[in-house]
């Protein structure tokens, strides 16, 4: 069994507020072999990484009277939520902004760097020097800021990787979204630039369902599926390797460890996934390491 590929969730985010510049280079500093992050959209048409296209619980926003009348009502995956929405601000007012740590109360060691770092473009990550011969996954998210595009996000996703310098600095790149639509666009413009990448479907709800595993390979490179889909009774693993298919798994945080972490770990890197996404991407490498 070859050892799966770490990667870097939102970052080394059990050490740094998720989705920064610094927290993506802390996790290629602690061995992982790709960064994933989400990609939204601001007012006007920049892309940015936040978890979400909501702000209150990723940013400094909150205490910041010159936005206060921007906090709305809106939709996040059909809840209705109270919030500030990136589709509202423009790259320059977003740039005001600061990370924080999303699970302060978890996280205290992150969270002590709390209105420290700026929110990130995607084109500053795709310049980023770091990142030169890493894997880079790009998650593309759903919500209400595609609403308010005058062009297809996923043409804005090709577009950005295009002009950046990533195909000759040896940047392996991944397109992640959970909407089939979205990701097909993306793959749909990144062809027509010829630019080589490969395609990752997430799951959190479904069963693995041959047809339909069959049929997503012929258009897709792998899934990304959940730990309680992994942990389930179905088996996933072996059903997407007999069509083909990669498969990854998010999340592995050492937080939920019960015994001890190496015996965490252990439980994702048995199952036979080919790759983990890891809030603490040192603490994974150190018991692959250690498996020899």
């Amino acid at each position: 069994m070859s050892k799966p590929l770490v990667i870097a969730h939102r970052g080394a985010c059990g050490y740094r507020p998720e989705n920064t510049l610094e927290s993506f280079e802390l996790g290629i500093q602690q061995g992982a072999d790709g960064i994933e992050f989400d990609l939204v959209t601001t007012s006007d048409q920049q892309l940015i990484i936040r978890h979400e296209n909501t702000l209150g619980e990723t940013t400094d926003i909150a205490s910041k009277s010159e936005f206060r009348e921007f906090k709305r009502a809106g939709l996040v995956e059909g809840i209705e939520v109270s919030d500030w929405f990136t589709e509202d601000l423009d790259l320059g007012q977003m740039k005001t902004l600061r990370a924080v740590e999303r699970l302060g109360e978890l996280r205290p060691g992150s969270a002590k760097f709390n209105g420290q770092f700026e929110i990130p473009t995607f084109n500053e990550i795709l310049n980023a020097s770091f990142i030169e011969g890493k894997m880079l996954v790009c998650e593309i998210k759903q919500g209400t800021h595609i609403n308010v595009l005058s062009n297809q996000i996923g043409k804005l996703v090709a577009d950005e990787i295009f002009k950046s310098p990533v195909q000759q600095r040896n940047v392996k790149l991944v397109i992640e979204s959970f909407s089939f639509e979205l990701l097909l666009e993306a793959k749909d413009e990144l062809q027509k630039l010829k630019v080589p990448a490969k395609y990752f479907f997430a799951v959190d709800e479904a069963e693995p369902d041959t047809a339909w595993l069959e049929e997503l390979s012929t258009q897709v490179d792998g899934l990304s599926i959940s730990t309680h889909l992994l942990f389930s009774e179905s088996n996933w693993v072996e059903a997407a390797h007999s069509v083909g298919l990669a498969i990854w798994v998010y999340t592995a945080r050492a937080e939920k460890a019960e015994t001890s972490i190496d015996e965490y770990y252990e439980q994702f890197i048995t199952s036979g996934v080919d790759g983990i996404f890891a809030d603490q991407p040192d603490l994974l490498r150190r018991v692959l390491a250690d498996r020899g």
